[in-house]
């Protein structure tokens, strides 16, 4: 038997290189837009081409799916030998080129074929006729092609002669289009691929670069919210945070040379942020999806003006509700380009714990990203107590059957209203809502245990202090228990949360009924066991309120 020894098994190839990283349409699409780019478009235009058919079988619903899809711009063009080339893999007149967005002449043949299995290419220069070649996977995959065909002059069809009207320019069409995200649907392939592409390629979008998908202009989209042409009608920008960071870097292969990345950091508005879980509204709900806060959320990577990547953070916990509300931007050019590990596909970036890169720019992201961290805290929406918990109730109900304390049940009433009035006038000047001093001053006069909030931060998940006749059970909101079970329990489990409270209760009425030397008991016990608290709930992961489980990350 004769064995084929060449580098490369051609039928396999295709077939494998089909499924080589892209992470779907969009970044697909905006690869052949970085080609035009290059070939100094001013336009693209994306035209999905889709026939009504039925999904799921007879009798489904009928929706417009997408059979072909054409990239057109007006760009330099190419000639016959340049077009042929363009269609190989690894083929590129700009090969390892770090000037522009492309570098390894994977991304025309490659994107391509991720998403059909055939791709032809139309261009044409000032004066010359269009020329076409394509490349066809069943046919590679056959052995029937082998190598790129001849580039040949041959008129644009219609309808594609529509996209042909600048003196040069180039048309590359997707055919039989097996791999197009959501099942090549085409109103869900568009609202999914505008925001993307807007996204991606902002920079180039506020300034003299027009994309259309389908005739309809795609505008920026910019994560940070500091681009005044890319926000919502009425909505308010973000805010940058302080300067922007440089940092220079070494140049991989280039002794003594640096380039600089820079670091821009912003703080989304105030009136954006709401509290995740079952109590958002229908309008909180629309608005966190017409801002993109969710798609955005992260650390965008952009390269040459051109993002191509969003990562979680990788200085702190990925799926805490906070960083939502904050944005990074790192920017850099392509000479770092093994320094962010960017793939031929330009759409993944990584920074890795413990890089050079990595610990370069690690204290000065995290103390401005910890100083964000704290003002989201504080700016957010507080919960007005309007009445007494379920444990309140079930204490005073079973008040009566327990011993009274002595101390407690014989103050006198002056003395009780005194207490209570001051108790109530504190914590109103620590930050607690006015409305809600009048149910506070009712619970202080009618339950004979309450809990409530304070910020103490180092201090016990509990203390406990006594208010005319009522102990209160001060609980620390800066305890790791409290945000990573006690809040959890707040939103998923009522009776979890009762039974929290009820235990912190009935430990707080012993404290106060036993004796002096008992309570410097309960005072360096409650010490000593919320530190091993804060240690072994420190264990477990943040907590972020639109998670539906325990223990779920985004």
């Amino acid at each position: 038997m004769k064995y084929d020894y060449s580098i490369v098994r051609q039928d396999r190839f295709i077939e494998a290189t089909r499924d080589s990283g892209y992470k779907g349409t969009d970044s697909a699409l905006s690869e052949l837009v970085d080609n035009s780019i290059q070939a100094g478009a001013t336009k693209v235009a994306i035209n999905l081409i889709a026939v009504a058919q039925e999904y799921g079988g007879r009798g489904a619903p009928v929706h417009p799916r997408v059979v072909e899809v054409a990239i057109a711009d007006n760009g330099r063009g190419m000639d016959a030998d340049t077009l042929r080339r363009a269609l190989r893999f690894g083929d590129s007149s700009r090969f390892n080129d770090r000037v522009g967005l492309g570098r390894f002449g994977m991304g025309l043949p490659n994107a391509s074929v991720s998403q059909g299995k055939r791709v032809e290419v139309y261009s044409w220069r000032r004066g010359s006729k269009p020329l076409w070649t394509y490349i066809d996977v069943d046919e590679i995959a056959s052995g029937q092609m082998s190598e790129v065909p001849q580039a040949i002059e041959t008129p644009i069809p219609t309808p594609l002669s529509e996209l042909a009207q600048s003196p040069s320019g180039t048309i590359v069409v997707w055919k039989k289009t097996d791999q197009l995200d959501h099942d090549g649907k085409c109103d869900t392939l568009i609202r999914a691929v505008r925001p993307s592409l807007g996204r991606i390629f902002r920079y180039f979008l506020i300034r003299d670069f027009e994309l259309t998908i389908n005739d309809s202009r795609v505008g920026p989209m910019d994560p940070l919210y500091l681009i005044p042409q890319a926000r919502l009608d009425g909505d308010p920008l973000a805010t940058k945070h302080g300067d922007t960071l440089k940092f220079d870097v070494p140049i991989p292969g280039r002794t003594g040379q640096t380039s600089v990345v820079e670091v821009t950091i912003s703080l989304l508005p105030a009136e954006w942020q709401v509290n995740y879980g079952p109590g958002r509204t229908v309008e909180q709900k629309k608005a966190l999806k017409l801002r993109h806060i969710e798609a955005t959320t992260g650390f965008s990577i952009v390269r040459a003006n051109r993002e191509i990547d969003i990562i979680s953070t990788p200085y702190h916990s990925v799926s805490h509700w906070k960083n939502r509300w904050y944005r990074v931007e790192i920017r850099f050019d392509p000479e770092l380009d093994e320094v962010f590990g960017v793939t031929h596909t330009k759409q993944h970036v990584r920074i890795q714990r413990g890089s050079p890169l990595f610990n370069q720019m690690e204290t000065d992201i995290k103390v401005n990203v910890n100083t964000l961290l704290d003002i989201i805290e504080h700016r957010k929406p507080k919960k007005t107590t309007t009445g007494p918990s379920a444990a309140e109730e079930l204490v005073k109900r079973v008040e009566p059957r327990l011993k009274p304390l002595d101390g407690i049940s014989e103050k006198p009433a002056a003395e009780v209203r005194e207490e209570i009035a001051a108790f109530v006038l504190e914590r109103v000047a620590a930050g607690a809502p006015a409305e809600s001093a009048v149910h506070l001053d009712r619970r202080l006069s009618q339950y004979p245990v309450i809990v409530e909030l304070e910020q103490l931060p180092g201090a016990p998940i509990y203390r406990v202090k006594v208010v005319g006749r009522t102990i209160v059970v001060m609980l620390n909101t800066s305890h790791l228990f409290y945000e990573r079970v006690y809040q959890r329990l707040e939103e998923q489990s009522t009776v979890g949360k009762t039974g929290v409270e009820l235990l912190l209760m009935s430990l707080a009425r012993s404290e106060v009924n036993g004796s002096d030397e008992a309570r410097e008991w309960y005072d360096a016990q409650r010490q000593d066991w919320s530190q091993n608290l804060k240690l072994f709930t420190g264990q477990l992961p943040e907590f972020d309120g639109d998670n539906s489980r325990d223990g779920d990350e985004k």
